[in-house]
């Protein structure tokens, strides 16, 4: 048997308490379980962190350039070339943020969608399911009015470009990566 098919049986954890220790709006949740393990070893503080379902869009142009942005990011602390990517409001599925946060951030807008994958980051504390989109033949329709705290400049980049910022560190956003 392949190693890509399970060869034992995983036996979840029993959740035996949850505290909440802080909860900010939609943002940010963030909680301390005591878990027993299948062992039977209780573990008193096993920490959940719990941010927003998210989307991150691949746009591209009709000649085959990438639609990004390139802003200063505070929790990094330094400039990156970036895919737009927002939070999935509770009055919206993926998509619709995913349609929102590109005209938004970027000014374009694209005819074709296409849902290409769910992921999840930091999966050993919960983290967060984020939805990556491709949206083909985008197009310039508006200027970019996210409203944002950071300041913006929109860059297209062929593939060769975009793999070049990688190397140079341009491009430090694992999900931008991804």
């Amino acid at each position: 048997m392949d190693s890509l098919h399970k060869t034992k049986k995983q036996v979840k954890w029993e959740i035996l308490e949850t505290k909440e220790l802080l909860h900010i709006d939609s943002r940010l949740t963030v909680s301390v379980q005591k878990v027993r393990l299948p062992n039977g070893r209780v573990v008193e503080d096993y920490y959940q962190v719990v941010y927003p379902e998210s989307v991150i869009i691949a746009a591209v142009t009709h000649d085959n350039k990438v639609v990004m942005s390139r802003q200063y990011l505070h929790g990094f602390g330094d400039t990156s070339i970036v895919l737009p990517a927002g939070t999935v409001a509770k009055s919206e599925t993926p998509l619709e943020t995913a349609k929102r946060e590109l005209l938004e951030e970027t000014g374009y807008i694209s005819p074709e969608w296409q849902a290409l994958t769910e992921l999840y980051s930091h999966v050993n504390y919960k983290g967060s399911k984020i939805s990556f989109f491709l949206a083909k033949d985008a197009v310039k329709a508006a200027e970019p009015a996210s409203g944002d705290l950071e300041e913006m400049e929109i860059v297209l980049l062929h593939e060769s470009e975009i793999i070049n910022a990688i190397r140079n560190r341009n491009i430090i956003s694992i999900g931008t990566i991804t």
